[in-house]
């Protein structure tokens, strides 16, 4: 079933892109039209886990089906990214107890996020219902899954892309596909090779598990094997950006998605063109469509369900609800490409 669903995905993107300056008439093979879920309470809503990055997205689709308020603003707590806020739903006294309890519902089930493997893996365990990720699932998840007798569906709900960063000081502007490639493989090993200064390259890698290093793996060095070197190795969304602030030789990725709606104008670096173009969402959807001059890493944030979800739970309800046109709204007001015509 995925497999037909993925043919049948790229032959609509090959069929119903128009040529280089005009529409892109794509057609999402799992819309629907806009319904209602009915019975969606604070009380009933269950847990959609996500990755670092869809975060935003997860929390505007939860607000919006829950008529709670909401807003961008500053992660008072981290101070190191921007996120979603809830506001105070109408009728709802600030300090009050209804307020007290309705803080702790949200923060305490509702807003936690496991990452990009984590929340597959509690889609697996039965620990939430339904997803929204970074990323497909991967081959390590769906082996955890066949051992668990489980068979996970999933479905592209918008495009994002994998960046490249460096230090605001490095000369070089745009890298080449394969000079990405030969970074990475170890095969070039001096910015002087790509038109920068005399030095070093200090490349950057995320951990197995990530949904970046699993992009990086797939979208750019396409089975090439990468340098191995534990001590360059990321844990979290913001190594990346912590390394390169603190390191005028570095090289690192990144989801297009984190860096320009949640990182924004918070981290000192410099996002690389690759092939010349920039990434942006205007020269990504060109990608997307195989125009010229277009952003080359261009990828999926998917959401995902057990198939054997019974079909009227508010789980698999919210899955067929985040195929419709409302719903890509969503995604576009999130700063996501939707799967819809552009």
């Amino acid at each position: 079933m995925k497999t037909i669903r993925a043919v049948l995905f790229l032959m609509l993107l090959a069929v119903t892109a128009c040529d280089k300056g005009g529409a892109f008439d794509f057609v999402d093979p799992d819309a629907v039209d806009d319904f209602t879920i009915d019975g969606l309470s604070l009380e009933t809503f269950p847990f959609i886990d996500c990755s670092t990055s869809t975060s935003p997205l997860r929390d505007m689709v939860m607000y919006t089906l829950l008529d709670i308020p909401y807003t961008w603003g500053l992660d008072v707590v981290s101070g190191s990214q921007y996120a979603v806020w809830f506001q105070l739903p109408d009728g709802m006294v600030q300090g009050s107890a209804e307020h007290r309890a309705f803080t702790e519902k949200m923060h305490t089930d509702l807003l936690r996020s496991s990452g990009s493997h984590g929340a597959y893996v509690n889609l697996i365990d039965g620990v939430s219902g339904v997803i929204i990720d970074s990323r497909d699932i991967s081959r390590n998840e769906l082996q955890y899954a066949r051992e668990k007798g489980v068979t996970i569906t999933t479905k592209p709900l918008a495009w994002d892309a994998l960046v490249f960063i460096v230090h605001p000081n490095n000369k070089v502007k745009s890298l080449t596909q394969e000079q990405i490639r030969k970074i990475y493989s170890g095969k070039i090993k001096n910015w002087k090779e790509v038109g920068g200064d005399d030095h070093e390259i200090h490349a950057y890698t995320r951990d197995p598990d990530s949904g970046s290093q699993e992009k990086m793996e797939t979208l750019v060095m396409k089975g090439q094997k990468m340098i191995d070197l534990p001590e360059m190795q990321g844990g979290m969304m913001l190594s990346p950006y912590i390394s390169i602030e603190t390191d005028e030789w570095g090289i690192a990725y990144t989801p297009y998605y984190f860096c320009d709606r949640m990182i924004g104008d918070l981290r000192s670096v410099k996002v690389l063109a690759v092939d010349g173009a920039y990434p942006t969402p205007e020269t990504i959807l060109g990608g997307v469509q195989g125009s010229r001059n277009a952003y080359p890493f261009f990828s999926n944030i998917y959401a995902a369900i057990r198939a054997d979800e019974p079909q009227e739970s508010f789980p698999s309800q919210i899955y067929r609800w985040l195929s419709t046109p409302k719903a890509k709204d969503i995604v576009d007001n999130s700063g996501y490409i939707s799967l819809r015509a552009h």
